[in-house]
């Protein structure tokens, strides 16, 4: 394991920590005090993760990232952890690392969890985030959630289900559905399955669908605009709409019915329904060459 320790102060002139516990700072419009925490130390370890039946990944965080890349089945399986806590000085920040309680534990049914939580009462000065980067066969079902951080799987075959509350997402899965979503933050997804669901509340959605065939599901912001890319096989019966902002698609349509701001039309050879929509931005639909 190896540990770091950063100090962070507000302004370039402080005065150690009161008696109360809070910090006093010196800066041009006089003192000031702050009861947040001031100091963060870090540590990094590995831990294995048991292939042995997996067939499932349950990941959750509060505060940090989620990283999963897909690695050849037969091969070693592991979780990088980068745990940070803070506290008003060292040793309480030390404290509340050492009060950081990670899981990798199997949970029955084929599945693992990663997941982690306070080992003691949490005091309010310390805060704590903790990210993890998996590298595992990804003929799996993977579940990630995170409260505030950005979430990236790569090469899934098996349903995916990604959720943050504030932070990014990028995702390629195949096969399995595809379940994205976010409230603050941009979704990116290169999908080749079957149903797909994105969905963020503040931010663009691009996705390629470039390698799909009949595919169906919703693909939706309220603020930011809407990028798809299909390819000369993909089928759906789009039902597109936009409050504020246009709609354009050069892709090859037929039984088209446009409006200013909707469009709804057979894709290829139709089928189930491929809602996007959004409420301020504008949708673009593009068709990529055969080849």
């Amino acid at each position: 394991m190896k540990m770091r320790t950063k100090i962070f102060y507000a302004w370039s002139a402080c005065i150690p920590i009161c008696s109360s516990g809070c910090v006093v700072v010196v800066g041009d419009g006089g003192c000031w005090s702050w009861g947040g925490p001031s100091v963060w130390t870090e540590a990094v370890e590995e831990r294995p993760i048991d292939t042995t039946g997996l067939a499932a990944l349950e990941v959750r965080t509060h505060n940090g990232s989620i990283d999963f890349q897909s690695q050849p089945a037969g091969g070693n399986a592991s979780v990088t952890i980068t745990k940070k806590a803070a506290g008003i000085n060292q040793a309480d920040a030390e404290d509340a690392l050492a009060a950081i309680n990670v899981f990798v534990e199997p949970s029955g049914n084929g599945k693992t969890r990663i997941h982690w939580k306070w080992a003691v009462p949490k005091k309010a000065r310390w805060r704590g985030d903790v990210s993890f980067a998996i590298r595992a066969p990804g003929n799996l079902y993977f579940d990630a959630e995170t409260h505030n951080g950005a979430v990236a799987v790569a090469e899934v075959s098996g349903d995916v289900k990604v959720v943050s509350h504030n932070g990014k997402l990028k995702v390629r899965s195949s096969n399995g559905k595809l379940h994205a979503e976010t409230h603050n933050g941009d979704v990116d997804a290169t999908y080749a399955g079957s149903e797909v669901n994105l969905t963020t509340h503040n931010g663009e959605v691009s996705a390629d669908l470039s390698q799909c065939s009949g595919v169906a599901g919703s693909i939706t912001t309220h603020n930011g605009s809407v990028q798809i890319e299909v390819g000369g096989n993909t089928a759906a019966t789009l039902v597109c709409a936009t409050h504020n902002g246009r709609i354009d698609c050069n892709a090859p349509l037929s039984e088209a019915n446009r409006t200013r701001h909707a469009l709804t039309a057979k894709l290829g050879t139709g089928g189930p329904p491929l809602n996007v929509a959004t409420h301020n931005g504008s949708i673009r639909i593009k068709s990529l060459p055969v080849g």
